[in-house]
């Protein structure tokens, strides 16, 4: 097994071609071998442990159903391609140029895996702990496969645009997938291959003319029959590809498959007749998703493998809708202490939610997102505070339909009481002492406030951590806690200077039995007058 890795301009060249001093001479190198039309996949197990490596949300519809580290990668990768992706847009630091080798290659885009997989299982993923200078390796031989490796080390970034703090993984990303396209390191300092990263990285996102000559010398020049792609049509379930190069009969679509996990092998309809050799039309395949089509005339030469198309197949009859399959937790009670409680809920098909409703609620996408979609099986919810108790319908869109399922909140046990957002909370006269309890319908709560947090302790009656003995204890409200489990108040605290605290704690006679003491205590919070 061959490591061929990417490191920081301070290490030195070592056995493994970690990194050079910017060179002057344009000189590609080859690590031998090359990838068949069999080894074409790639997929990205995200596993990146850094916010910033999956901070872009926004959909992309040169990327259809990706966001944050797998949208990086495809990205880096696809500069490799033959032809303009698309449009070529999608990268702020080439606009309308990415898709850039030139050579008889293109990548098919597999989405994302579910583990890091093996060594020939051509799967991006992230790897615990760091090896000095060293950023990302690549494992080949490259004739059966390969696999890359990003060290946690570093703060990887997501982008897309171009001021990237820490190290840029599409840029990083696009360098490790020319070793696993057969590429050395480059003596060039302008080369993506050349063994260390400018700045952040950003400039490696886009090959300079010593990688396409290397990648052409592997793969060889882009040929005049290869199978180009211009556009496609979706007519219900049909799919109609226009392009040139297609055989009269005998061609392949290939699919990015729609779930994640899976071999890498792309979904493909075979046999495909193009009598005008223009375009050809398939039923789309039920396990089909958005992301890259291509066309295989009949023939195995690289020559027969058309350039990598966006197709965002969302809108297509016999795509589905969302699919629940499971949340954890299981259940969330009415008022979470410093929450909100995020839910994560597994399924299919999450990629391409338009919409998602809690409690007959759209939740938001802004700053800070209330839900999101983490892969095409993987939905987070901030959980939001809902109208009731019990089964709460969650409803998930796409442009195939709307699936409803249900989630359980529950009252909570024990009491529970909340001042403000956070601990510590900074209090702001203005808009008053914000306060929400959360205990079982029809119990009642004494919201009590105190200048101090030594404790209050009558002997059958209340044992509390807050008001001196109740020398120091104001009772402030004694709501009735409604049917959906929770109350929410607010009390004015105007002329109490800046930086007094303030200790509130709740008391509860229980609903079940009104007369029944000792009162249950709550827990404490406190805060303090900003201004």
């Amino acid at each position: 097994m061959n490591f061929t890795k990417l490191a920081l301009p301070v290490i030195a060249l070592g056995a493994a071609a970690v990194l050079l001093t910017p060179g002057s001479s344009d000189a590609y190198s080859l690590i031998g071998g090359s990838l068949s039309q069999t080894q074409r996949d790639f997929r990205t197990f995200n596993n990146f442990t850094d916010n910033a490596a999956n901070n872009n949300n926004t959909p992309a519809n040169q990327f259809p159903g990706a966001q944050g580290a797998v949208m990086a990668i495809w990205k880096g990768s696809i500069e490799w391609g033959s032809e303009l992706h698309g449009n070529g847009n999608g990268d702020n630091h080439q606009v309308g140029g990415l898709g850039s080798g030139g050579a008889n290659f293109d990548p098919s885009h597999q989405g994302e895996a579910n583990g890091v997989g093996g060594t020939n299982d051509n799967i991006h993923s992230e790897l615990s702990g760091g090896s000095g200078g060293v950023l990302a390796f690549t494992e080949t031989p490259i004739s059966n496969g390969w696999r890359i490796r990003y060290y946690e080390s570093w703060t990887w970034n997501d982008g897309p645009g171009t001021n990237v703090s820490g190290t840029d993984l599409q840029g990083v990303a696009c360098h490790e997938y020319g070793h696993a396209l057969g590429l050395g390191h480059s003596n060039s300092g302008a080369a993506t291959m050349f063994p260390s990263i400018s700045g952040s990285g950003v400039v490696q996102r886009s090959i300079s003319t010593d990688d396409s000559n290397g990648l052409k010398a592997i793969y060889g020049t882009k040929s005049s029959s290869k199978p180009l792609i211009t556009s496609y049509s979706i007519a219900g379930n049909q799919l109609t590809v226009n392009g040139t190069g297609f055989n009269g009969s005998g061609n392949q679509v290939w699919f990015t498959q729609a779930n994640s996990g899976g071999n890498g092998t792309p979904v493909k309809v075979t046999n495909v007749n193009s009598p005008s050799g223009t375009s050809l039309t398939v039923t789309i395949p039920s396990n089909a998703g958005p992301g890259d089509i291509l066309v295989r005339r009949n023939s195995s030469a690289n020559s027969g493998l058309s350039n990598a198309f966006p197709t965002d197949l969302q809108g297509a009859v016999g795509s589905t809708p969302p699919v629940f399959s499971s949340a954890s937790p299981t259940s969330v009670e009415a008022v979470v202490v410093d929450g909100p409680q995020t839910v994560v809920f597994t399924g299919q098909n999450f990629t391409g939610i338009t919409e998602l409703k809690v409690d007959g609620v759209v939740l938001s996408t802004g700053l800070p997102p209330q839900y999101t979609v983490l892969n095409d099986t993987t939905l987070s919810v901030s959980w939001p505070a809902v109208s009731q108790l019990g089964n709460i319908p969650v409803e998930a869109t796409n442009a195939s339909g709307t699936t409803t399922t249900t989630y359980q909140v529950v009252a909570n046990e024990p009491p529970v009481f909340e001042m403000g957002n956070s601990i510590p909370s900074f209090l702001v006269t203005a808009q008053g002492l914000s306060l929400t309890a959360g205990s079982s319908p029809g119990d009642i709560f004494y919201f009590a406030a105190s200048p101090s947090n030594a404790p209050t302790n009558i002997p059958g009656i209340v044992n509390m951590a807050i008001g001196n003995n109740y020398t120091q204890m104001f009772i402030i409200i004694t709501p009735v806690i409604p049917a959906k489990g929770y109350v929410s108040v607010t009390v004015p605290i105007g002329g109490l200077p800046t930086g007094f605290n303030i200790y509130t704690q709740g008391a509860v006679l229980r609903a079940a039995n009104l007369y029944a003491l000792p009162a249950t205590a709550t827990n404490v919070q406190t805060g303090t007058v900003l201004f």
